[in-house]
């Protein structure tokens, strides 16, 4: 076949402009090249990868050939959409050589998958790029970039942000050492290991198996994370020159032509927990590391090992050893690949950012879902599957969408359709704790995944309503918004403040407080994040009448930000992060609810089955004076409230309480318990 005749030379097509031309060293390896940072006084100027792999002779050093970056932000041009955020602080935050370092930009430059979902029409995340930088660095204003983030469109990351921030006021130099036993002597590595095969394992349905010690990557990740189980005298000395060591072998592994499933892992584990070493280094971004790890194990084709199995399991004549040593590659292939899906999906969904791997039909077949598995490996794959299908149907309802208010009824039906088909899938997970006794205390964390699952789902149903109004039917209030003889802020509402105190109420009745501590830092901001909903609702009953929710929320709440500082490992920890941060949501509604209200344009009060709208006559008694037994008020007329009541806090809400939360007591490092 000829090749079709180009354009005319009259006319020729302009060619792309390169940004900049590679090295000659990463040219002849085909590998990506890159200047990351600037050189340090009287040092020649090497690309990344020259100076990681200690490449003497790189091109870079001809100043005629260095493609130095622009002296902007490194975040993408966005068009910039309307915001009553206030301001950036100007200073370090915009200091590009401050967005280049730690795990998250590594993995931000390893990955090529890292596709941001669009934000549709009638969304408001609002991000500044002059000022915001990709990943918040150790130097950002702390709590400043959360104001630019719309709680509404990613809640999950508004949630994430605020908690994020580190509280160190500086880093701490580390000298650089070479192996992990150069830290740790042989009997304190197999401690560590054995530690987080027994506790964190588990988190990520890891199979069984003997205890093996190569000094690998994976070794040095899981005694990093375990390493927060050391006294704090030696967690201070021993953590920071292990976390100091992932980072420089990370660098490495990342650039790896031929990585291996360990390396995997470690990538996943890593995105899962946030190492504790108190060196107040940039915290990293899980989403980028995981997807990074989901690039790698896609150029390894682990994507279509269930393939492979299946074929192999479906062969009439007995398998040799060759081809049973290949299913049980395929197998281990298949594992990596479902625990790669369900960690993006956990750290992605409610984000923003769309995830790129996939459960397809065929994963769902290779699994064994016995009703009633005896084995402790047995369980651990059941609980696999069911994450999966799980986070699948999430994924699925999350994309739905309103196109026009007359929709509504169809889009009622299909929103309701996804939670009854999370509720029949609970059903096989629910009785795991019960039926078998390997693995109680982590089958039962499944309802937290559960209830948050289904508390995304209603605030995605709820705020697409609230868009298509706004837009459409501006004239009318969007929680009035009715079909089929339901209002559905109500219908949903309600659904959706059980769904976040089931959540508590999961988190509290757990006895074993040890393996609590051991959750991953997504865990915490789910708990995060349903507590929010419910300061939330809170506030949005408050002002839109001056009536109070009603039920055990509150001192569900209070229970909740004790129980997070009593489990942590340090202030670092994510759960203390996150009670520091509902802390100060505590203190904020406390303040809220003791101000008069004003009377303004008329809307409608959300109908809480058991909340009992009256006057707050003691603001200490708030939350526990109701019991569950209440009597049900009839439904409400609309009232006077004021301008701007809405069941959302938009940007001024967060803006205005930004302000006082670093100034804020909730946060008692005192009571974190070492």
């Amino acid at each position: 076949m000829k090749r079709a005749a180009g354009p005319s030379s009259e006319n020729p097509t302009p060619k792309r402009t390169k940004t900049g031309q590679a090295c000659a060293a990463c040219r002849k390896q085909k590998s990506r090249c890159e200047i990351l940072d600037g050189p340090a006084p009287g040092e020649k100027i090497r690309c990344h990868r020259c100076k990681v792999l200690n490449i003497t002779d790189c091109s870079f050093e001809n100043p005629h050939l260095i493609p130095l970056p622009p002296p902007t932000s490194h975040v993408s041009s966005t068009p910039q959409t309307q915001s009553t955020a206030p301001p950036a602080s100007s200073g370090p935050a915009s200091d590009p050589d401050n967005h280049c370092s730690g795990l998250s930009t590594l993995a931000a430059v390893a990955s090529s998958r890292s596709s941001v979902e669009g934000v549709s029409a009638g969304q408001s995340l609002s991000i500044r790029p002059e000022s915001l930088p990709m990943v918040p660095a150790a130097t950002t204003p702390v709590w400043g970039s959360v104001s630019r983030v719309d709680w509404t469109a990613t809640p999950v990351l508004a949630f994430q942000e605020l908690v994020r921030c580190p509280r160190c006021e500086a880093g701490v130099q580390i000298p650089s050492v070479e192996r992990l036993p150069d830290i740790l002597s042989p009997s304190e590595i197999s401690s560590l290991l054995e530690i987080f095969e027994a506790k964190y394992t588990p988190w990520i349905c890891g199979q069984p198996g003997p205890l093996e010690i190569a000094n690998s990557f994976l070794d040095l990740v899981r005694c990093t994370v375990a390493s927060r189980h050391l006294p704090p005298t030696a967690r201070a000395t021993i953590a920071p020159r292990l976390h100091k060591l992932t980072e420089d072998v990370f660098v490495r592994e990342i650039f790896n032509p031929q990585p291996s499933l360990d390396s995997i892992k470690a990538l996943l584990i890593l995105a899962l927990w946030t190492p504790i070493c108190g060196t107040g280094a940039e915290p990293r971004d899980g989403r980028l590391l995981i997807t990074s790890a989901v690039s790698v194990a896609m150029n390894l084709h682990l994507q279509d090992a269930s393939k492979r199995a299946l074929s192999l399991r479906a062969a009439k004549e007995e398998l040799s050893s060759e081809q049973q040593s290949e299913l049980s590659g395929c197998i281990q292939r298949w594992r990596m690949w479902v625990h790669l899906s369900i960690c993006e999906s956990i750290l992605c969904l409610g984000t923003g950012r769309k995830p790129v791997s996939y459960f397809s039909p065929v994963d769902q077949h290779i699994f064994d879902e016995a009703l009633f598995p005896e084995s402790l490996s047995a369980v651990r794959d059941v609980r696999l599957g069911l994450m999966a299908r799980m986070f699948d149907m999430v994924e699925t309802a999350l994309k739905l969408g309103l196109e026009s208010p007359e929709g509504l009824g169809h889009f009622f039906e299909q929103i309701n359709e996804s939670i009854y088909s999370l509720e029949g899938l609970s059903r096989l997970f629910a009785p795991l704790p019960v039926i078998t006794p390997h693995d109680t205390f982590y089958s039962q964390m499944l309802l937290i995944k559960y209830h948050a699952c289904r508390l995304l789902i209603m605030h995605h149903a709820l705020r697409e309503i609230r868009t298509v109004h706004e837009r459409d039917v501006p004239q009318m209030s969007w929680f009035d918004a009715t079909t089929g003889g339901h209002r559905v802020s109500i219908f949903w509402g309600r659904m959706a403040l059980m769904s976040a105190e089931s959540i508590l109420t999961t988190f509290l009745a757990t006895s074993d407080l040890s393996l609590l501590s051991t959750a991953p830092d997504s865990t915490f901001v789910q708990i995060g994040f349903a507590s929010t909903w419910i300061f939330v609702s809170n506030f949005s009953v408050h002002q839109l009448g001056g009536s109070k929710l009603g039920g055990a929320s509150e001192l569900l709440q209070t229970m909740t930000i004790q129980r997070l500082n009593q489990i942590a490992h340090s202030p670092e920890h994510a759960a203390a992060r996150c009670g520091h941060v509902l802390g100060a949501l505590m203190n904020a509604w406390q303040r809220r609810k003791l101000e008069p209200q004003e009377g303004g344009g008329s809307c409608a009060i959300l109908d809480i089955p058991y909340a009992s709208f009256q006057p707050i006559s003691n603001p200490a008694l708030a939350g526990k004076e109701e019991s569950m037994n209440s009597p049900r008020p009839s439904q409400q007329e609309p009232r006077s409230v004021g301008a701007g009541a809405d069941l959302f806090m938009d940007d001024a809400f967060w803006a205005a309480f930004l302000e006082n939360l670093e100034s804020d007591t909730a946060f008692d490092a005192n009571s974190v318990t070492t």
